[in-house]
């Protein structure tokens, strides 16, 4: 006897629907804490001891569930966010709600999966671990983007030539920010009134890899900057930009050791040391791409792991209509944005020889989209790090498919 309990998982509560031949036997509501999680292990108990259980993945809220699930043995089900909405849309009327949900998806596991679902492949918890870490990682580049937007319009007002896009200093080099901590106006600098004066400033704030030839370069720039820049306001907005460009600086501190602790933990990892073969990719590109990806011994395709990051193609062709391909985008973001800009670095004239670059070359100047064509390298090179992975081999240019 088949019997299946499916899950509505919301905040602070979930919804369960136990279905045996298609028909609800029972339902009810649980708390999503130990006093919940036990009345669920009595309801599996209740039912043979080893049910299957489908539930949809809802971000943090499903994670305790799982690790619930996980650490009982229990076999179970998650469902992508997707498949989920496919399955639980029924008829032409609108009738959402949790206790509906969870009959549906319970009800659905028996027509959708025709065979009991078995976890093939169980991760690491490093990978999630991984995960959690890289996601902190990129909640820091919000913050630093958002402060760096803030910085643009305080420059305005009080130092608009330090940053001009001919002559200014490039906001991509540390230490424009460092010069920004300590002279967040042209009137601090002109104050200074003696080149001699501003180099010695430079140098004695120790900033990291300034010696006295980058000081006097430096200093030399300030003073051109600083004597030709119209002031609009001289007041708080320079405690402003003195504390945004800190901020800036603190920011960027914590992305690079969250990095370092990332490295640490995957350092066990042997796909770790292979993508750092891959010419472009170096521990922390490496370091990321596995936290996103995570174990990919887990997929059996390429197509699967396109899925997954979400750059397999949509396909809609009825009678005489076919229409463009594009990708669907319904898979992992973040794995998507790192390995777009992974590319990006690869393609680029300066880096060492790889395929990539070959193949993006070679069809460059046919191609009519530059978005298009790198997107396609992106699945190339998802083939071949899947390849490595699986065949625990470095990556050779002698050895890869330069024509293909």
């Amino acid at each position: 006897m088949r019997t299946v309990i499916g899950i509505d998982v919301s905040k602070n509560k979930a919804n369960i629907a136990v279905t045996t031949y298609l028909i609800v036997v029972k339902e009810s509501a649980i708390s999503l804490d130990m006093l919940g999680f036990n009345e669920l292990k009595h309801v599996v108990l209740q039912f043979g001891g080893n049910p299957e259980i489908v539930f949809e993945a809802t971000g943090v809220y499903s994670r305790r569930l799982e690790y619930f699930l996980q650490r009982e043995h229990l076999n179970y089900h998650i469902l992508n966010p997707l498949t989920a909405k496919n399955r639980i849309a029924t008829g032409s009327r609108l009738r959402k709600n949790d206790k509906r949900d969870a009959q549906r998806l319970a009800i659905t596991e028996f027509t959708e999966q025709l065979e009991p679902y078995l976890l093939a492949y169980k991760q690491d918890p490093i990978y999630r671990e991984l995960t959690d870490m890289n996601r902190y990682y990129d909640q820091l580049n919000e913050d630093k983007k958002r402060a760096r937007n803030r910085v643009h319009r305080v420059l305005q007002l009080v130092f608009a030539s330090f940053g001009a896009t001919k002559d200014g200093f490039d906001f991509d080099n540390k230490l424009s920010w460092e010069l920004l901590t300590i002279f967040p106006h042209a009137q601090l600098v002109r104050d200074i009134g003696d080149l001699n004066e501003l180099e010695s400033q430079i140098l004695s704030a120790h900033f990291k890899g300034v010696g006295s030839k980058r000081a006097h370069d430096s200093a030399r720039k300030l003073w051109k900057l600083a004597a030709k820049n119209g002031d609009a306001v001289n007041s708080d907005n320079t405690r402003q930009m003195k504390a945004l460009a800190e901020q800036v600086l603190a920011l960027e501190v914590k992305q690079n050791q969250q990095v370092s602790r990332m490295i640490e933990l995957g350092k066990s990892l042997p796909e770790l040391s292979l993508l750092q073969t891959i010419p472009g990719i170096g521990s922390s590109t490496a370091i990321r791409l596995i936290s996103e990806l995570g174990d990919l011994r887990r997929f059996h395709t390429r197509q699967q792991l396109n899925s997954y990051v979400g750059i397999d193609t949509t396909e809609v062709d009825s009678g005489d209509h076919q229409s463009a391909r594009h990708i669907t985008k319904h898979g992992n973001p973040h794995a998507r944005r790192i390995l777009y800009w992974t590319v990006i670095l690869m393609i680029n004239p300066q880096m060492d020889n790889n395929h990539i670059r070959d193949a993006y070359q070679k069809r460059r100047e046919a191609s009519s989209s530059k978005k298009k064509l790198i997107v396609r390298q992106m699945d190339r090179l998802i083939k071949t790090i899947l390849y490595l992975i699986k065949t625990n081999q470095p990556y050779s240019y002698e050895l890869s498919p330069h024509s293909k």
